[in-house]
């Protein structure tokens, strides 16, 4: 539910399940695995998937005098399958989860945009920013091993 409310503002809601997909598809640019006709035993395959993701906010909730701050920082989680296309067997799987750090979360956290809520605090660029940063670990990963 959370992630629902990360989304909205007052003057308009960012979509992120639909910004993710689109820099996904930019990210990894390769054909389909079920497009290669005719696989050899070297051929690879990758599954990339977004297992979670959540933008930042703040809440105050408050208990009569008494108030607790909760804060939750964006971030995206990435995993991936590499496996071979013919045998369809496995050879690594990983997983990243890439956060914005706490000195830009809190810089962020006293503007204009977050105190008055006209739009969410962050948008799809900050989610979009993320994810090419976790797929950029994910990609150095892969390198190693592969």
């Amino acid at each position: 539910m959370k992630r629902y409310l990360d989304q909205r503002g007052v003057f308009g809601d960012e979509n992120f399940d639909t910004s993710i997909h689109t820099t996904l598809q930019e990210i990894f640019s390769l054909p389909l695995a079920r497009e290669v006709t005719a696989p050899t035993s070297a051929d690879l395959g990758l599954d990339v998937l977004i297992p979670s993701f959540q933008s930042g906010d703040y809440w105050d909730i408050s208990l009569g005098e008494i108030g607790f701050p909760i804060f939750w920082r964006p971030k995206v989680t990435v995993a991936f399958r590499l496996y071979y296309l013919k045998s369809k067997k496995t050879k690594l799987t990983y997983s990243v989860t890439q956060k914005l750090s706490w000195r830009e979360y809190l810089s962020r956290l006293f503007t204009w945009r977050a105190l008055f809520g006209f739009q969410p605090m962050f948008g799809a660029k900050d989610m979009d920013r993320l994810l090419y940063l976790a797929c950029h670990k994910m990609l150095d990963k892969l390198r190693k091993v592969a």
